[in-house]
């Protein structure tokens, strides 16, 4: 995908940052959990990922294994889910779990910064 990689050029890809929009009927702590859960279910299975027993202490922040992690930046009624030290298409992740997330949640939004 033209422009994804970082200048250096290394097999990290740039950082793509969804903003989850979160319906008053849904639970933010619960939809956390949900996405943390898509998203290093699709790690796992396309790039060999797993989410590290423990955590590094920092309730919004999911280490994987072998590297890297998930980071979810709460905001009122929003959720923002960054991935770091991930080799990955972000975009195409970001596209696939937010396309589940939306037709479990009515009025649930993604946007793709």
């Amino acid at each position: 995908m033209p422009g994804s990689r970082n200048p250096a050029g290394s097999s990290v890809v740039r950082v793509t940052s969804p903003t989850v929009t979160v319906p008053e009927t849904v639970d933010a702590k619960e939809l956390e959990s949900e996405i943390v859960t898509a998203v290093a279910d699709r790690l796992r299975d396309d790039q060999g990922y797993e989410l590290a027993a423990g955590g590094s202490g920092t309730q919004n922040e999911y280490p994987l294994h072998p590297a890297g992690g998930i980071v979810v930046d709460k905001k009122p009624g929003a959720l923002r889910v960054k991935l770091h030290g991930v080799q990955a298409d972000a975009h195409d992740l970001v596209t696939g779990v937010s396309s589940e997330l939306e037709q479990r949640h009515e009025g649930l939004r993604t946007e793709i910064a």
